[in-house]
């Protein structure tokens, strides 16, 4: 998992080569023009889901994981909470469709706050638990995930 303002994505092109034109697309983004759905970026092996939303409590969420794509969840408006658990700690889960199992609670997992303008990045097999609340209310959030083919 990596967390950081997208105005250092650089440092983060040389961990896959689909990661540069992934982060070249969102950095060229004007978000107030994207409208929400599914966009090929190139083709399966890049792709983005912009998605709107109320952030919920963590309780109603669940871990999810990729096995063939890397996620990269940057925040565009309002931000979420996130929780996190490295591969190791993950429990076996079901395959609730193409490339995402939701998996039992961890025994252990971390929290990280996506503030407006950051990214988080999780390799295939962490698991994460993205739209939780940020404060005791629920707030709207905006976001866009780039689906990064691993294989």
């Amino acid at each position: 998992m990596i967390l950081d303002l997208l105005a250092n994505r650089t440092r983060y092109h040389l961990l896959h080569p689909r990661l540069k034109p992934a982060f070249d697309w969102l950095a060229a983004q004007d978000w107030t023009k994207v409208v929400d759905g599914k966009l090929a970026i190139d083709g399966e092996n890049i792709h983005a889901i912009i998605e709107s939303g109320i952030t919920a409590a963590p309780a109603t969420r669940k871990f999810e994981s990729h096995q063939r794509y890397l996620d990269i969840q940057y925040a565009i408006s309002g931000g979420e909470r996130m929780g996190w658990c490295p591969a190791a700690g993950v429990e076996p889960g079901q395959a609730a469709g193409p490339d995402l199992w939701f998996h039992p609670e961890p025994k252990a997992s971390q929290q990280l706050v996506v503030p407006p303008g950051h990214f988080a990045i999780f390799a295939p097999m962490e698991a994460h638990k993205p739209c939780c609340l940020l404060a005791d209310t629920p707030a709207a959030f905006r976001k866009c995930v780039v689906k990064v083919s691993c294989s």
